[in-house]
């Protein structure tokens, strides 16, 4: 009896537990994509975040509050004809991550 209820209380713990909708993960799709311009805000209106704006695949896509790093490694690699690469979510055009490639 006690290895019944012992069974009983597992499978209610493991009931309770959150399980993650594995559809909802796979549904988001990013998408990747060579930046051709950049506009950096960086002193953005007043109650704005700093954005960083990237040109990819013929639209705007925004990266809201990159940090220096970022605004940094950007300007360096257009300056320098480095590629950039940004990953996005095709349907917010929010950039995900953003890649330098210095060749």
């Amino acid at each position: 009896m006690l290895q019944q209820l012992g069974g009983q209380q597992q499978q209610q713990q493991q009931q309770a537990q959150p399980q993650i909708v594995r559809s909802a993960l796979e549904a988001v799709a990013l998408t990747r994509g060579v930046a051709e311009r950049f506009w950096d805000v960086v002193t953005p209106l007043p109650g704005q975040p700093p954005t960083l704006f990237l040109y990819v695949d013929q639209a705007w896509r925004s990266l809201v509050d990159p940090n220096q790093v970022t605004h940094d490694a950007v300007q360096e690699a257009f300056a320098f004809g480095q590629q950039v690469l940004a990953i996005y979510d095709p349907a917010t055009s929010t950039v995900q991550a953003v890649i330098v490639n210095k060749q």
